[in-house]
């Protein structure tokens, strides 16, 4: 459960560019998940790899998309979005993560911590908002589903990502009313 989900949930309120300004975050997310997995599918030989890595490739590249037309939707361009250092540190610890076992487990805690968003983000969203989160949202299920069928056990990589996510809530909340 999100440590700050009633602060979430308060900040977004009923003001559209708010929610607009989550969709400009997420899609930014989406296109560096694009950046940093579509580069690792010819690194394997394994096919069930290969199919997974695309996969997650193929499926944040449509996310990325459908969030930024909410995001320019809510008059918020996605493109300005310039992630906090918090955020960044989640991308950094994507580039450097050179075992596969490990890779699986923190895209899985990232994916359990981004369904846990999404979850409060419906909370507040109407219309094309909250279809386009619906889409996402049972997307997002299944990707998580097939990691978690990947993993051969828990590891403390889904651990930190949960954690360097926690972090980054903390300080994005509050760039929501900017």
């Amino acid at each position: 459960m999100l440590v700050n989900r009633e602060e979430l949930l308060d900040v977004l309120g009923d003001d559209p560019r708010r929610i607009g300004k989550v969709f400009a975050r997420h899609a930014y997310g989406m296109r560096r998940w694009v950046d940093l997995f579509s580069i690792r599918v010819p690194l394997t030989d394994d096919p069930e790899v290969k199919q997974l890595l695309a996969e997650i490739v193929g499926a944040n590249a449509r996310h990325m998309n459908l969030f930024r037309a909410r995001a320019i939707a809510h008059g918020v361009d996605p493109d300005a979005y310039v992630a906090p250092p918090e955020g960044e540190a989640i991308y950094e610890r994507i580039e450097i993560i050179d075992d596969f076992e490990e890779l699986i487990a923190y895209a899985a805690g990232s994916l359990d911590h981004f369904g846990q968003l999404l979850e409060a983000y419906v909370a507040r969203a109407t219309g094309d908002d909250a279809v386009t989160l619906a889409v996402v949202a049972a997307d997002n299920d299944r990707a998580c589903e097939r990691l978690a069928a990947m993993m051969s056990r828990p590891h403390s990589a889904a651990f930190d990502a949960h954690e360097l996510y926690r972090l980054r809530e903390l300080v994005e909340t509050g760039l929501y009313v900017g």
